[in-house]
């Protein structure tokens, strides 16, 4: 995969998480009911307005907009090819890498919660893993192009 074209992914990606999760903000402290409150089994109000839907009282979806508006501004140094607070683009790409691996484990943890103690799914949560997938898919292979 050429550069350029994964950290446009990465980019385009970043972005489309960052509007999924100031919804699900919304959402959570929102009255009204989500376009994705389907059933029982599919309820994004279920999960994001259950206990553990928050960490510290900090909402997961406003946790969300941060990490994801930090590797949008990584991703765009990257492209740039400026340093970002003294890290170089080898060292960027190795941080979005490790946010996104811990992403992934913390992804897992949700999804086990969601299956296994709400009984319910929240399909835009949904979306947010598969975004993590895919931005750890493409880090992994701008880091083997190496």
């Amino acid at each position: 995969m050429d550069k350029k074209r994964g950290i446009k992914i990465i980019i385009n990606s970043s972005i489309i998480a960052i509007i999924i999760s100031i919804y699900l903000l919304y959402l959570h402290y929102s009255d009204t009911s989500s376009f994705c409150d389907i059933s029982k089994g599919l309820s994004c109000d279920i999960v994001n307005r259950s206990l553990y839907s928050e960490i510290f009282n900090i909402p997961i979806s406003l946790l969300s907009i941060l990490m994801f508006a930090f590797i949008l501004i990584i991703s765009i140094y990257i492209k740039n090819n400026k340093e970002f607070s003294g890290f170089n683009k080898k060292e960027l790409i190795n941080m979005i890498y490790y946010l996104m691996i811990f992403n992934l484990l913390f992804s897992l943890y949700l999804v086990y919660i969601e299956a296994f103690v709400l009984y319910s799914f929240c399909v835009l949560c949904t979306l947010l893993d598969i975004i993590i997938l895919i931005i750890l898919i493409t880090i992994i292979r701008l880091k083997r192009e190496k």
